[in-house]
C-alpha cells in the first residue's frame, strides 16, 4: 500500500455491469473463470495487483454472485453518477467498493 495516496471505502455501491468494463491483469493473474478475480485475494493483495497494471485501475469491487473481486478504471469526476445508474435497477447490498488515488 505504499503507492496509495488516498484510498475510500464504500458499502453497497458498484460502478459499471459487464465484461466490458472489468479490467485484468496482461498476464491473467488471478483471472478465475470468464469473469473476476479470485476470491480469496485480499484487499492488500488486489491493491498491489491494480498497481502492478499498465492502465492504473481505480476501482475494486467485491461482490457479485461469487463474491470475486473486479477491477475497474473510471474518470473520478463521474464515479457517483456510475453509482446512480447502477443502484437504479441492482441490488448492491452485498457489493463493497474501494475508490484508490494512487500518488504519482
Amino acid at each position: 500500500m505504499d503507492h496509495v495516496k488516498q484510498f475510500q471505502k464504500r458499502q453497497g455501491v458498484s460502478v459499471g455491469y459487464g465484461p466490458s468494463t472489468n479490467l485484468y491483469p496482461a498476464n491473467g493473474t488471478g483471472r478465475v473463470g470468464a469473469e473476476g478475480i479470485n476470491k480469496e485475494y485480499t484487499l492488500v493483495q488486489m491493491i498491489e495487483l491494480a498497481y502492478s497494471m499498465e492502465q492504473k485501475p481505480n476501482i475494486l469491487i467485491k461482490g457479485g454472485p461469487n463474491a470475486k473481486w473486479y477491477i475497474k478504471k473510471y474518470d473520478p469526476r463521474v464515479i457517483d453518477e456510475e453509482i446512480e445508474k447502477q443502484q437504479s435497477w441492482r441490488d448492491l447490498s452485498r457489493h463493497t467498493m474501494y475508490i484508490i488515488e494512487w500518488d504519482e
